[in-house]
């Protein structure tokens, strides 16, 4: 048998149970059970369990979940674990704080199952040997298509090997993690319920992979031509292989490991595009698509997307230079590198925002052309609110006001109709409390014709911000709107946005924002024509106290910030003269 016919040995083995039990739920299957992992580390962070017992559960969730304590349980349906690494990284970085009983129960649990070299295969690059078991617990299946005493399955995996390596490291020049003249050790080994994972032995400044040896135990389906089995191994494969360049790298340690498996998960979309069994978490309860308000800081596999967005956009070249940089200086947080990379923190709370637009235009109900992720028809609808709040027809009402502080790394996410009331230009205001920027705001628009476009607006501190944008209400069908936080840190300011129409028909002055203010606050107009403008500002005596305009200006919106941190609390007039009128109105300084 050739492939064709392993890929469909394999399929009879396993393949038709996940098919049916898939069709029925409508949905690809999730992998849940990193789930049990988090509430351990949870618990920890809580200080409900010490550092041995949190090292020992992880442990146990990978290998003998039925040891676990029952909080810590997943229960029957339980799928299986994307990778194991992250506890032998845990176990990896704090040995050196851990009980000679607790060094000595992890070793028993993972260093039985391992191969003791009875059987062996050089990949047709020397770079790697695959170790493996034609029988016992651990063997591979027996298919040889070419009948050259080497099971199909091993050359598989060595063909994925050498495919990863000259992709990640000769292609896309990562670190390279083959740093020994000896090939690097690849061992297939029943790993049950793990897709695979990299390992660090104390003492060492190498790596070694272990693969599951047959991925018959209601592993998820993918797209690859060549059945599951062999796309699973080529996906495991990219991402174990990235796990060991991350070593190379940074030796495991700073706040970017933190983002490891968000990397590696990359690397399989990126390496074998065709197989897609990343599509399988993004339905994942905790992915951005499911759960937009959630924090995804610091990123896991089912916050690929986020990734591929950085990936798509700036291309194939972004994310080894963001790895040059980290490997350069390994304390430097992943945010820190992506903001260098890309030129500037205002650069990224762009890219962020951006980013948010992509999800929000995503899956069956939202997918518009030329717009957003590539393969964003295969992905789920993120979840989104309705509202009609941030309406007003003439933009002359109350500021509306964001019902809820942000997450770090999250964002809300609203779907609007046009109202029947709409007219003229879109207008957008939005405007923060706080005294730093923690927010921005995403607004995309989905015209009759079938295209889209889209605006950001990143906050400016204690200040209101107007866009004039060039679309026309009646050309719409509905708008996404994103309130987001690309800070590392939760917010609790109160932002605010307002949309409506801007026909210039009057030479308007809104009230000034904030009102009360402590020191500064912005004051917004608007002329209806071209006009010398005078804008001055009186104490209650009537005495001038500064002019911010006075000069000719064209018809439009305006704003203008007075600062007024060297005046005492009271009540201030502002006064705007146009070539037809006078407007005055009050505000109130409070320190």
């Amino acid at each position: 048998m050739g492939r064709n016919e392993l890929k469909n040995h394999t399929l009879m083995r396993f393949g038709s149970r996940r098919l049916s039990i898939a069709l029925l739920l409508g949905i690809c299957l999730p992998i849940v059970a990193q789930a049990q992992y988090a509430k351990i580390d949870q618990a920890y962070k809580e200080g409900k369990l010490s550092l041995d017992q949190k090292i020992v559960y992880q442990f146990n969730a990978i290998r003998h979940p039925q040891k676990l304590p029952t909080l810590y349980r997943e229960g029957e349906n339980a799928q299986p674990y994307k990778c194991g690494t992250p506890a032998f990284k845990d176990f990896y970085q704090n040995r050196s704080k851990l009980s000679a009983a607790t060094i000595q129960q992890v070793e028993s649990m993972t260093t039985a199952p391992r191969v003791n070299a009875s059987e062996s295969y050089e990949s047709p690059s020397g770079a790697f040997r695959i170790d493996y078991e034609a029988t016992g617990p651990n063997k591979v299946p027996s298919v040889d298509a070419d009948n050259d005493d080497i099971p199909d399955y091993v050359e598989e995996v060595a063909a994925a090997a050498d495919s990863s390596y000259r992709h990640q490291v000769q292609t896309l020049g990562y670190s390279d993690p083959l740093i020994n003249e000896q090939p690097y050790r690849i061992e297939i080994i029943n790993l049950e319920s793990i897709y695979g994972q990299t390992i660090a032995p104390a003492n060492s400044n190498t790596t070694y992979i272990q693969i599951e040896n047959d991925f018959a135990e209601g592993f998820p389906s993918n797209e690859d031509p060549e059945g599951d089995a062999i796309g699973a191994i080529k996906v495991t494969v990219a991402h174990e292989l990235k796990h060991a360049i991350q070593f190379a790298a940074t030796g495991w340690s700073g706040e970017t490991d933190l983002w490891a498996e968000m990397d590696a998960t990359l690397m399989e979309e990126v390496v074998y595009d065709e197989v897609n069994d990343y599509y399988n978490y993004l339905a994942d309860p905790a992915s951005i698509f499911s759960a937009p308000g959630t924090s995804f800081y610091p990123g896991s596999y089912y916050h690929v997307s986020w990734a591929l967005f950085f990936q798509e956009r700036y291309g194939p070249e972004f994310w080894p230079d963001v790895w040059e940089i980290i490997r350069k200086d390994p304390s430097i947080t992943m945010v820190e590198a992506l903001s260098q990379q890309l030129g500037g923190r205002e650069a990224f709370e762009e890219a962020y925002i951006s980013s948010q637009l992509w999800h929000y235009a995503s899956g069956p109900l939202r997918s518009a052309n030329d717009f957003g992720f590539e393969e964003r028809d295969h992905y789920p609808s993120a979840q989104s609110k309705s509202s009609d709040s941030f309406y007003s027809d003439d933009m002359k009402k109350p500021y509306p006001t964001n019902p809820q502080p942000l997450e770090n790394f999250s964002a809300t996410y609203y779907t609007i109709a046009p109202p029947p009331e709409s007219s003229g230009t879109v207008g957008v205001e939005f405007a923060s409390s706080s005294q730093t920027s923690s927010s921005t705001i995403g607004i995309i628009a989905f015209f009759n014709d079938g295209s889209v476009d889209s605006k950001t607006i990143i906050d400016t501190p204690q200040q209101s911000r107007t866009l004039e944008t060039s679309w026309n209400w009646s050309d719409i069908t509905n708008m996404g709107l994103v309130f987001a936080n690309d800070q590392t840190q939760r917010t609790t300011e109160e932002a605010t946005l307002q949309l409506g129409n801007l026909n210039y028909d009057s030479f308007t002055v809104y009230q000034n924002y904030p009102n009360p203010f402590r020191e500064s606050t912005t004051i917004r107009f608007i002329l209806d024509k071209a006009s010398h403008i005078q804008f001055k500002i009186y104490d209650t005596s009537g005495r001038l106290v500064r002019t911010l305009i006075d000069e000719e200006l064209t018809a439009g919106p305006y704003e203008e910030s007075f600062n007024a941190s060297n005046l005492a609390s009271g009540i201030y007039f502002y006064q705007l003269i146009s070539d037809q009128k006078v407007i005055v109105k009050k505000m109130t300084l409070i320190k």
